[in-house]
């Protein structure tokens, strides 16, 4: 998984800074804190100078710290949505007021410009918010194997991504067990149907916690959305309810 670019780094640490401040916000303002990754390549994106960037995303933090999410509507649309567009609306009334540097690439028009077609900006939006919600999936597992004896969850998870060519023998054999031996390739196996399942839970519940009463149909809707509906196909219980205990 990619590292967040140095220019990225003041604008996530200030997120960390003013964390305890935002959930008196409401749930949007605690999806923006777990999104700020995917908040600051969008205005890197709609913003090539850095630090005009880095300015748009300090007044964005300000006005959200401030005001909230005062015109965020359920009815109206997804809050992934609603975020970039307020996100965009940032970048934009900061590019009108201020005067350029120079000659930045940038267009005022067509970021003012309704969405008729994805931009490469608007791609570089799903991708990033793609990988925040399978980075706090694998997070999800990792902190289950760290509290759950004899769960091998990300361990194994992590290696069959990473060594996709190996069979269950030769990954179990990088595996330690509990007395610091290598697991059996059934044990592997096992372990590891049960950590796709995990997995792929985390990763529908991170994505219903962005929705106004999601449904299952919604929930896979959005992971269409994504690119990340077949990481889950298949790997969700009949029954699962996105809005069951979590």
């Amino acid at each position: 998984m990619e590292q967040p670019t140095s220019d990225a780094k003041p604008f996530e640490s200030r997120i960390s800074r003013i964390s305890t401040m935002w959930p008196q916000l409401g749930d949007p303002a605690k999806i923006c804190v777990r999104y700020g990754p995917a908040i600051r390549k969008y205005i890197d994106s709609l913003v090539p100078d850095r630090h005009d960037a880095e300015e748009v995303a300090q007044e964005f933090l300000l006005r959200v710290v401030e005001r909230g999410f005062q015109l965020a509507d359920p009815d109206r649309g997804r809050f992934r949505d609603y975020l970039k567009i307020a996100v965009r609306n940032a970048a934009l009334t900061y590019r009108r007021r201020r005067p350029p540097r120079g000659t930045d690439g940038v267009n005022v028009a067509e970021l003012a410009a309704p969405d008729a077609s994805r931009s490469v900006a608007d791609l570089e939006w799903i991708e990033e918010w793609r990988r925040c919600v399978l980075d706090r999936a694998w997070k999800a597992i990792e902190d289950h194997e760290r509290r759950t004896r004899g769960n091998l969850f990300h361990t194994v998870l992590r290696l069959s991504v990473d060594h996709p060519d190996l069979d269950s023998e030769a990954l179990a054999a990088r595996v330690r067990g509990g007395d610091d031996k290598p697991i059996r390739a059934d044990a592997f196996r096992k372990q590891l149907s049960r950590a796709r399942h995990c997995f792929a839970e985390h990763v529908a519940r991170e994505v219903a916690a962005t929705l106004e009463h999601p449904t299952r149909e919604r929930v896979e809707e959005e992971l269409g959305e994504l690119g990340l509906l077949d990481r889950v196909r298949g790997l969700l219980p009949p029954d699962w309810d996105p809005q069951g205990k979590r």
